[in-house]
């Protein structure tokens, strides 16, 4: 083999390397291990129902766009990235399927239900809205129940914010 051969089959080896790991980025972050591949152009809501699942959804399912829509809702309404919406809606989720079936959309919708009218100045922030959903689905109410008590708590939480 010549030299010209091999230095063509090393640039065609490597570029076929780099067009395999182009299809992935490196993630350090505390949802992935540092350094994991996460597959590029995964949006968040796709991201947030597999790590729910603990396997690979398809592209195609209803349920992401369903989830990218109210990620996108409640990053906006609360002012922080999309990946924190979700890691704090999937430890929500988790915190409550301990002890009960928990849909982590149903999280999301409980805070964007709980808040929905409100100025940006009265907004409570993302956690204790979630937190009142928690510990009211754990305590035994029906998502629609909890979702009532996580809009009371954002309510009380509005009228204090606005109290001197």
């Amino acid at each position: 083999m010549s030299h010209r051969a091999t230095l063509l089959g090393i640039a065609i080896l490597a570029a076929l390397a780099l067009l395999m790991f182009s299809l992935f980025d490196r993630r350090d972050s505390h949802q992935a291990p540092p350094g994991a591949l996460v597959e590029r152009g995964m949006s968040p809501g796709h991201r947030m129902l597999n790590e729910e699942t603990g396997r690979t959804q398809p592209a195609n399912s209803p349920r992401i766009q369903r989830a990218d829509a109210a990620l996108t809702r409640a990053s906006g309404r609360f002012g922080m990235s999309k990946d924190r919406v979700a890691d704090l809606a999937l430890s929500t989720r988790n915190a409550i399927g301990k002890e009960r079936n928990e849909d982590v959309i149903d999280v999301l919708d409980a805070a964007l239900f709980a808040t929905e009218g409100m100025t940006p100045r009265d907004m409570p922030p993302l956690a204790p809205v979630f937190a009142a959903y928690a510990q009211a689905r754990l305590n035994g109410a029906s998502v629609e129940d909890a979702r009532a008590t996580a809009r009371s708590f954002a309510k009380l939480a509005a009228k204090q914010r606005a109290a001197p």
